[in-house]
C-alpha cells in the first residue's frame, strides 16, 4: 500500500487577496512551515496587501517527503511564485525567514523586488555540521539532534517535531550550504531596497550574517536588531515588535508619497 503524504494543517500555504494592488511574497525557512509565518502574513493582508505565502517542497509533511528535496527544488517554487505575482500586480515585495531569507536575497538578484525584507536570513549559521555535510550526506543521511517540546506545542507541532525537528538530514543542510553559497556570490546583483532584522538571542543565525549582507550588497541596508527574541521572531515575546516593524518598512515608500 503507497504511503499518503499530506501537509499539515498549519503547513497549509496561505493565499490573501488585498485591495491596493501590491503583493508581498513571504517565505519560511528551513525545517520550517507556513504556520510560523501566518499571523505575520495576516497582518500583512490587513494593510490592503495580496499575500502569497507558500509551502516550500518536502516541508509541512514528513522527513521522508522532506528527504526527497533539495535546493533546486526550493529555488524553483519559490521563483515561481514570484513570477506568478509579478504577472498580477503592480509591486511585488518579498519577505523572508531564514533560509527562505536567503531565497529572498537570489529572488532579489534576479528580479529586483519593490522591498526584500530579511528576518533572520541563513547567510551564517552556528550549528557546526553545517561545515561537515558536503561530505557527510554521501554516507550518513540523518542524525539524531535534541528537540525539547513545549507543554503548549499543538499535534501539528509535535509531529512535525518527530518528522523535522528530532533529526539533521545531511543532504538538506547541504542544499541549505549550496543556498548560502550562492546568495553569497550574488549579493552585488540585489538592487532593490533591502531591511534587516537579527535579534542577539537567536541561537540559529549570529548576528555576523547581517554583516555578511551589509558587507557584500551595493544598495544601502536597514537593520533591526531584537534583544530577546528566538529564530522564528514571531514565537517570542517581542513578536508584536517584528511584525509592526515589518509593515512599517512595507509601507515606507507610501508615507513618503512614491
Amino acid at each position: 500500500m503507497k504511503t499518503i503524504t499530506k501537509a499539515r494543517q498549519t503547513a497549509l500555504p496561505l493565499y490573501l487577496e488585498g485591495t491596493n494592488n501590491k503583493a508581498v511574497l513571504i517565505q519560511h525557512g528551513y525545517n520550517g512551515y507556513p504556520g510560523d509565518m501566518y499571523e505575520l502574513a495576516k497582518r500583512v493582508n490587513a494593510e490592503g496587501y495580496t499575500v502569497v505565502l507558500p509551502r516550500l517542497p518536502g516541508h509541512g509533511t514528513n522527513g521522508a517527503d522532506f528527504r526527497k528535496t533539495d535546493w533546486k527544488l526550493w529555488l524553483s517554487h519559490t521563483r515561481n511564485e514570484y513570477i506568478n505575482l509579478q504577472s498580477r500586480y503592480e509591486s511585488v515585495s518579498i519577505i523572508g525567514l531564514s533560509m527562505g531569507g536567503v531565497l529572498a536575497l537570489l529572488i532579489s538578484a534576479e528580479f529586483s523586488p519593490q522591498k526584500t525584507i530579511l528576518l533572520a536570513p541563513a547567510m551564517a549559521v552556528s550549528a557546526k555540521i553545517m561545515n561537515y555535510t558536503p561530505i557527510l550526506k554521501y554516507f550518513v543521511p540523518r542524525i539524531d539532534r535534541n528537540w525539547t517540546p513545549s507543554p503548549d506545542d499543538s499535534e501539528d507541532r509535535l509531529f512535525l517535531a518527530q518528522e523535522y525537528w528530532r533529526y539533521h538530514f545531511t543532504a538538506q543542510i547541504a542544499s541549505l550550504n549550496k543556498l548560502m553559497r550562492m546568495a553569497r556570490k550574488r549579493l552585488m546583483d540585489v538592487e532593490s531596497h533591502v531591511y534587516l532584522m537579527l535579534s542577539e538571542k537567536d541561537q540559529s543565525v549570529p548576528l555576523k550574517a547581517g554583516d555578511i549582507i551589509e558587507n557584500g550588497l551595493r544598495v544601502p541596508v536597514v537593520k533591526r536588531v531584537l534583544k530577546n527574541s528566538p529564530h522564528v521572531f514571531f514565537e517570542g515575546e517581542e513578536k508584536e515588535t517584528a511584525i509592526d516593524q515589518v509593515i512599517e518598512w512595507l509601507k515606507i515608500d507610501e508615507k513618503k508619497g512614491n
